[in-house]
């Protein structure tokens, strides 16, 4: 039976973070001591969408240096997204198609979070209002755009009907073609029930992500670029780096480490149950975050709003940790889990705040505090990805376990 969920922690919920994000709106100094800079410009990515598109109306090339764009960037997404000329849009409407963005991505991450009780909403609210969230809000960055695609695949984790899967499929498939990095989410529909119809989902979800990826695939190298150490950035590499690795060199002992670490926790039956515990759409949605993330965070540094798709696997997390029918061990793994996805999310906001406070130093001095902190606050980056790792492979082994079942019961 679906648990009964009360409107009062929603309201809660949506009230505490509106209210957070209009005080940095009004009040940008507090974006300021959390180390976010808009470099003049309000919705500084969602400006450089709509840049693009008025660079093709002139005539320019859209993947050069644009003029228009305040930082000059060129467009380094899909051209998918070029095709918004064609609803008139320009940079003249840049305030009201960030502000769109803000609230899908708000009305989303409510909806489907729905949280049952007040702590459940303090806990999200924590999550809401964190320097990552707060940066893909203040620059409109168009992830934005592909958490509330991507919400749209948990319709397909109970697959009654067949618009259902379809739905699911196509989102998965519009979110690849935008950005490239959800592809690997297609193992994400491994969660879907009835576990007999899974593997046609799977299939189909499969198929629809080549497809995407096969029409942007001469577009995808434009959306490789460094990003450097600093604070709120995320990624395997930024260990490595300043242990003197290169990323290229860092990227296959990364990829080891989260991956024997994974098996570890599996096999000792440490992360079990995501297969199992929860409602499909929760236990769809919170593999597909999780995925998202670990294809991010090993894939190479990426800014820290990469981690807004932490909502659905820090919730179901959550429900974990205070399921006292849970043995001892996969409690405390979620406990662990809750405190990590805290300090992952706060830990460079409250850095750049204490800088902020202490008297003005040198760039030397401050590059220094950096990497001392990086060097102290990277492992628990590593940490939480490994128990997400290690969530994904039990319960995707979990559902494999229960189609091969049910198959030979059939």
């Amino acid at each position: 039976m679906k648990p009964a969920v009360s409107g009062r922690p929603l309201a809660l919920l949506a009230g505490l973070t509106v209210a957070a994000w209009l005080g940095c709106a009004l009040w940008p100094r507090l974006l300021l001591m959390l180390g976010i800079y808009d470099y003049g410009t309000f919705y500084l990515d969602s400006y450089a969408v709509l840049a693009a598109l008025d660079a093709v109306r002139a005539g320019a090339d859209p993947h050069a240096a644009n003029a228009l764009d305040p930082l000059l960037r060129y467009h380094v997404y899909s051209d998918w997204w070029l095709a918004l000329r064609g609803l008139g849009l320009g940079r003249e409407q840049n305030f009201l198609v960030g502000t769109t963005w803000v609230g899908a991505f708000a009305a989303t991450a409510w909806l489907t979070a729905r949280p049952r009780h007040w702590r459940e909403a303090l806990w999200l609210v924590l999550l809401l209002v964190s320097p990552p969230v707060l940066l893909a809000l203040d620059r409109a960055n168009n992830d934005l755009v592909i958490f509330v695609v991507l919400a749209i695949c948990g319709v397909a984790a109970t697959a009654n009907g067949w618009w259902r899967p379809v739905l699911g499929v196509a989102g998965l498939a519009a979110a690849t073609g935008l950005k490239y990095f959800p592809a690997p989410a297609a193992l994400a529909f491994l969660w879907v029930r009835p576990v007999r119809r899974m593997p046609a989902v799977l299939l189909a979800a499969l198929v629809a992500v080549g497809l995407a990826l096969a029409s942007v695939w001469t577009e995808v190298d434009r959306g490789r670029f460094t990003v450097g150490s600093g604070v709120h950035v995320m990624g395997a590499p930024l260990w490595w780096r300043d242990l003197g690795w290169s990323d290229q060199a860092s990227a296959l002992p990364g990829c080891l480490l989260i991956a024997a670490g994974a098996a570890v926790l599996a096999l000792s039956r440490v992360t079990a149950g995501l297969a199992k515990r929860g409602e499909p759409q929760e236990c769809l949605r919170a593999a597909l975050g999780i995925l998202v993330l670990l294809t991010c965070f090993a894939a190479g540094v990426n800014f820290a709003y990469r981690w807004i798709f932490i909502l659905w696997p820090a919730l179901w997390v959550w429900r974990q940790a205070g399921d006292r029918s849970l043995p001892g061990r996969q409690r405390w793994a979620a406990r662990a889990g809750c405190a990590l996805i805290g300090l992952c999310l706060w830990h460079d906001g409250v850095l750049c705040v204490v800088v902020n406070l202490l008297p003005p130093h040198d760039p030397a001095w401050i590059n220094r505090v950096q990497l001392i902190f990086r060097l102290w606050t990277q492992p628990l980056d590593w940490m939480l990805m490994i128990l997400f790792a290690g969530w994904l492979l039990e319960g995707a082994q979990a559902s494999l376990r229960e189609w091969w079942a049910a198959g030979r019961a059939a």
